[in-house]
């Protein structure tokens, strides 16, 4: 094995195996954190920071497959995945985490029920990140559609 190919590997498993399961583990630690309360925001920070970075080793690696940065076609592919990756795996985890924190702090609902409440302001957090998804989406399979790409 070259020590081309080594580094390839080695880049490969740490940005599609290592980073997603760090990811789990800072989110998991973000939300015993938060059970306890304390500070969650840097290990739900570092988890979002985990999945960003297996989507930016995806978009260099859709770079190399497709000829290069130099290549339109892969510069457009390697984008779309880019935004597909975000629209459909970062957005809904957004949104799970909005509706979590919505549900821990339902317990004073009778109590908060007023617009800047904060369960209120997560539900529409998520609503909004579950929206932008749903748009993606659309969007997705319009472009799709128009240029005869997939089944």
């Amino acid at each position: 094995m070259s020590l081309d190919g080594a580094i390839t590997n080695l880049a490969s498993w740490a940005g599609n195996t290592m980073m997603p399961t760090m990811a789990g583990l800072f989110f998991a630690g973000a939300v015993y954190r938060y059970s306890k309360g304390g500070p969650f925001e840097q290990p739900l920070y570092g988890g979002f920071a985990s999945l960003m970075c297996s989507g930016i080793l995806r978009a260099l690696e859709g770079f190399v497959q497709h000829a290069g940065a130099t290549n339109a076609d892969a510069f457009w592919m390697a984008t779309m995945s880019l935004v597909n990756w975000t629209a459909n795996v970062i957005l809904p985890m957004f949104a799970l985490t909005q509706l979590a924190a919505m549900a821990m702090h339902m317990g004073g609902v009778v109590s908060e029920i007023y617009p800047g409440s904060t369960w209120i302001r997560k539900f529409v957090a998520a609503i909004g990140a579950l929206m932008v998804s749903g748009m993606v989406r659309l969007a997705e399979s319009m472009v799709t559609q128009a240029h005869g790409i997939g089944g």
